[in-house]
């Protein structure tokens, strides 16, 4: 007898969803960063189906998005084990790879996920960000992001839509579009908070396209801005349309190829004049990003064969501005302690197996010295279980070893009160984290490289005159960390002036700064008039330049 239609109705009704639809509900909640919510979801799918390749992809997915990478790794590879060709997989483990050290096997396994996925605009991305990374070449770092371009922003770029009539006038006020994901709790914030304060309303009208989710910072940046729009749910296609509705003259990338980028926006030409700065310091290899603003310190012009933008100069490229609360320790703590601690306050995928073993040389040197590694991983006992064993392969003694897991900013900002001094990464070298270790009062050894990305914080050592910290070699890196350890005096008066220096230097000079930003801005504008990208200075004379435009009208 055939069943009747509301048989099969409540039939299906009894049905559990598929796990199909539940893997995108869940993926909303990893948006929302619900992520031990999605865990718990997800461990009832596998027991309902263990074999199911999609369901580990996500539980990889959800531990890389919490920086658990042990148990992100093991998941993805049961999810390969399952499904050997998985795309997705292989570029999640490759993360996962690069993000603990082990660098050529993410460039080896990110390389084969894109033979095997050569219309995947993410996977190619990642690859030409950890290349990027990995390699100290910058012909490499050009190749691999060019990979990426041709593919999947030069054809957006080729088939852009030509710019309405606009006021050309080039005196007039400016239209400033800032591009970003993270005017949150970010060190973009760090650099860009005096920016967004400082900026003229006479010369520039400002306006910002947050892809990101907001937090108390965002409230603070918003306040800032006179025209801000929240773009997190809009399509490239929306946000193109929107920039381009608003008349933007000149718009900002500050992201590059990290997480919440709106790459594609540029690439189909959302503004006359594009820019990318602070977010990412390598080339990005698309020909729709005219410019990147830099310094000679960072990228000088003799550089402009390693970038695919044009190199624009300023005096000096950002601005800091430190957390409203920083307890300085005017002490060094080994004077309480009567042992020298020593701290890595980078992010924890900048730090290789090749530079713990550095550290482990010191720790040898100096053999009352502890050394405190902070890592991305929140939860301590995850911490433990990422760089525990990379500690002890690398030969440290690791009774003098401590592994901290990831503090929020106010907690951060107190290290200083238990380091003594602290230790900068190679081949990737910190950013904010520098500036934030010198306003805690700690001593920084670095050592010295040819590319921005691998020297930035010897660099910002040489400007505030902290260039003796700063080694050519592994041997002197050693020897400058023991040295000073050696020297309680010289500690406690770096601590005494380390701060003040900062404060007084051209980094927190934000009138001057911003100035020069708009000065470079108003060039960048005047070379689109003209139909030339020959001016590439702010030491370009301004008034000169606007007399030839003039001339051209």
């Amino acid at each position: 007898m055939p069943s009747s239609p509301l048989a099969n109705a409540f039939a299906a009704a009894a049905q559990p969803p598929s796990i199909d639809s539940e893997l995108t509900r869940i993926r909303a909640m990893v948006d929302r960063a619900q992520f031990l919510e999605a865990l718990s979801d997800l461990a009832q799918l596998v027991a309902r189906d263990p074999r199911n390749s999609k369901v580990w992809l996500h539980i990889g997915f959800v531990y890389v998005r919490m920086s658990i990478w042990p148990q992100a790794m093991e998941a993805l590879q049961m999810a390969l084990e399952i499904e050997p060709r998985m795309p997705n997989a292989q570029r999640l483990l490759a993360l996962a790879l690069f993000s603990t050290g082990r660098r050529q096997e993410a460039c080896d396994l990110i390389d084969d996920a894109c033979r095997h996925a050569k219309n995947e605009n993410t996977h190619w991305m990642t690859r030409a960000y950890i290349h990027s990374h990995t390699s100290s070449d910058p012909l490499k770092s050009l190749e691999v992001a060019r990979d990426w371009g041709r593919r999947f922003a030069d054809p957006l770029t080729r088939n852009a839509k030509p710019f309405p009539p606009r006021d050309r006038n080039p005196r007039k006020k400016l239209k400033v579009g800032y591009v970003t994901a993270d005017f949150r709790q970010h060190s973009v914030a760090f650099f860009m908070r005096p920016v967004l304060e400082h900026h003229n309303p006479d010369n520039v009208e400002i306006h910002v396209y947050s892809s990101g989710r907001p937090d108390k910072m965002t409230e603070k940046l918003r306040a800032l801005v006179p025209h801000w729009h929240d773009a997190v749910e809009q399509t490239d296609d929306q946000l193109y349309e929107q920039i381009r509705a608003d008349g933007i003259d000149v718009l900002v990338d500050l992201s590059g190829f990290t997480l919440g980028h709106r790459l594609e926006v540029f690439a189909r030409r959302a503004a006359p004049v594009q820019v990318t700065w602070l977010g990412y310091m390598h080339t990005l290899g698309m020909k729709a990003m005219d410019y990147r603003l830099v310094d000679g310190g960072i990228a000088p012009p003799s550089h402009a064969p390693y970038y695919s933008e044009n190199l624009f100069q300023l005096a000096c490229m950002a601005s800091y501005a430190p957390p409203e609360y920083s307890p300085l320790c005017e002490e060094p703590p080994m004077l309480r302690n009567g042992y020298p601690t020593l701290i890595s306050l980078n992010n924890s995928a900048k730090i290789t197996d090749e530079m713990l073993a550095v550290w482990a040389r010191i720790l040898h040197e100096r053999q009352d010295a502890r050394l405190i590694i902070m890592v991305k991983e929140q939860d301590p006992d995850a911490a433990q279980a990422h760089m525990q064993p990379r500690a002890e392969a690398a030969g440290m003694p690791l009774d003098r070893v401590s592994v901290l897991h990831q503090q929020p900013l106010d907690g951060f900002m107190e290290l200083g009160h238990i380091a003594d001094v602290a230790l900068d990464t190679s081949p990737i070298s910190g950013g904010t984290t520098t500036l934030h270790a010198l306003w805690m009062g700690l001593p920084i050894v670095a050592l010295d490289a040819e590319r921005a990305v691998d020297a930035s914080t010897a660099r910002a050592l040489q400007g505030l005159g902290f260039g003796d910290d700063v080694a050519n070699s592994v041997d002197s890196y050693v020897q400058t960390a023991v040295r000073l350890m050696n020297d309680v005096e010289h500690l406690q008066l770096h601590r005494s002036r380390a701060r003040s220096s900062l404060a007084h230097s051209v980094l927190m000079d934000y009138s001057a700064r911003v100035q020069e930003l708009e000065k470079a801005l108003r060039i960048m504008w005047l070379n689109w008039l003209r139909g030339s990208r020959d001016a590439l200075s702010v030491a370009h004379d301004l008034d000169a330049l606007l007399q030839q435009t003039d001339a051209l009208a």
